[in-house]
């Protein structure tokens, strides 16, 4: 029986589509037996690939923008210091928790056209809206501060965190307390302890300044008992302390007390405490500060009067006191002590340079000292040497520790510098006519002594005599016989 047209068609309609399978998937039309039907979908579904666009993003902001500019499907204003700016109620949300909570809630201003933001200036407004738009915040030192509030008081958060580490790129000595005191009223926390560091760092040259006179005692307080912070000497702190409190001593003197407990008084030279610290007003009248400086002095009257030896290894201290033939350990240096130079000083030992640490092939020299007080077996450490040494010798003379000579992994060295007790600071002196290490040295009349040391041929047997108050070098007879790692004493 022939076959209806209207049946042909059917037939043809769906071996069609078949031969097209074919054609654009043969691999899964190979897969499949005959006698199966298989989907367009179902055929596609393997080959799936999502497609994007990185300027998908830029695109689209930029269309917003457009519209913005041109007023087109605005649909809210925003009004500051009376000046209007048509928005996208989307976009304002989108960007902005507070517009976010204000127009997806039931506040009336989510069913008004406008509305007047207090608190923000019109180019700070405009500048975080343009920022919505386009990604980009617009920052000057003197637009700063407005867009700050402007993005804080909007909750933009990734605008704020934008000013945030702008302050921190525009420190300078002009701006540091302005910055700080911005980071402290918007909580910038990161950007709070980069501009106290940057003030600490520069502390001396801060002093000088108008920015430091704008510091409130409390962020000085901060400032001053921190052990990172850069000063010559603690009397030149005592006299910053002094310069910020006379430049408003009507309302500052009152925080007098609060800062001088942060100086380390007993630190000074007493001839500084009673010559200089003892002469000042408040320093009589404060009851707080007049304590604090009986105890200074007193830090210097009392001297231990038990003659005693310590030796040193590493960490671990050893004391033989001669009164009561005591044998002990004393408390341990702050990093361990490997061959340091050593000398005493008013009382106080002091261990300078020497070694990182004990391993043989290890000559990597330190610079850094230490100062151990017997009255209260405590470490202190000082500001380290100019240069790493080891194999040297410290001499003490007259409040100050001079370091001749020595070696680091590199060579060998003729420099010499001096420590101040009074100022804690190391100073050049003139260099040894010869490079040395493996030498000693002592006073002597007013001079310092310096023989012998190590040399390629063997231990050298020169004498060489340094004028502290000439800062000149004199060489004396040599000695009859080479020496090295010897002692020598006046």
């Amino acid at each position: 029986m022939p076959l209806s047209p209207r049946k042909q068609m059917q037939y043809s309609s769906r071996s069609a589509p078949a031969a097209r399978l074919k054609f654009l998937d043969n691999t899964c039309d190979s897969m499949v037996p005959p006698a199966t039907s298989v989907s367009t979908s179902e055929k596609y579904l393997s080959s799936y690939m999502p497609c994007s666009t990185e300027n998908h993003c830029c695109a689209l902001l930029h269309g917003l923008q457009e519209l913005r500019k041109s007023r087109t499907l605005c649909d809210y204003t925003l009004i500051a210091d009376g000046q209007s700016i048509p928005v996208h109620r989307a976009v304002m949300a989108a960007c902005s928790d507070y517009f976010r909570v204000m127009l997806t809630g039931f506040m009336r201003e989510s069913r008004e056209e406008f509305v007047e933001l207090k608190g923000v200036t019109a180019g700070g407004l405009t500048v975080v809206v343009d920022f919505a738009y386009t990604g980009r915040l617009e920052l000057t030192t003197d637009n700063v501060e407005e867009v700050l509030s402007a993005a804080s008081h909007l909750q933009v958060s990734v605008a704020v965190e934008l000013c945030s580490k702008y302050l921190e790129m525009a420190l300078t000595i002009y701006n540091c307390t302005d910055i700080l005191n911005l980071a402290q009223m918007y909580s910038l926390i990161p950007t709070q302890t980069k501009a106290l560091q940057y003030m600490m760092d520069n502390f001396e040259i801060v002093s000088s300044s108008e920015q430091f006179t704008k510091l409130t005692h409390t962020q000085l307080a901060t400032m001053i008992q921190d052990n990172s912070l850069r000063v010559p000497s603690e009397y030149r702190l005592f006299t910053i302390v002094l310069q910020w409190i006379d430049h408003d001593k009507a309302e500052r003197e009152q925080y007098i007390a609060e800062l001088i407990r942060n100086i380390r008084l007993p630190l000074l030279a007493g001839e500084e405490l009673v010559e200089k610290v003892s002469k000042v007003e408040m320093m009589r009248t404060n009851q707080e500060c007049s304590d604090l400086l009986t105890e200074a002095k007193d830090y210097h009257i009392v001297r231990s009067n038990h003659p005693s030896i310590i030796m040193s290894h590493a960490q671990n201290l050893e004391c033989y006191t001669f009164h009561n033939k005591h044998h002990g350990f004393l408390r341990d240096s702050l990093i361990p002590l490997f061959n340091p130079s050593v000398a005493v000083l008013d009382n106080f030992m002091y261990a300078c340079g020497g070694k990182y640490d004990s391993t043989e092939n290890n000559e990597i020299a330190t610079a850094r000292c230490f100062r151990f007080d017997p009255r209260f077996d405590s470490w202190y450490e000082l500001p380290s040497m100019n240069e790493a040494r080891k194999d040297f010798v410290v001499v003490a003379y007259k409040g100050k520790l001079y370091a001749v000579g020595g070696q680091d992994e590199n060579m060998v060295m003729c420099t010499v510098e001096c420590y101040s007790v009074a100022t804690e600071e190391w100073d050049i002196c003139a260099s040894i006519s010869h490079s040395c290490y493996g030498h000693t040295g002592a006073v002597c009349n007013d001079k310092i002594y310096i023989s012998g040391g190590q040399r390629f041929s063997g231990c050298a047997n020169n004498m060489s005599c340094y004028s502290p108050e000439l800062n000149v070098w004199e060489e004396k007879a040599p000695m009859l016989q080479g020496r090295c790692n010897h002692v020598m004493m006046e």
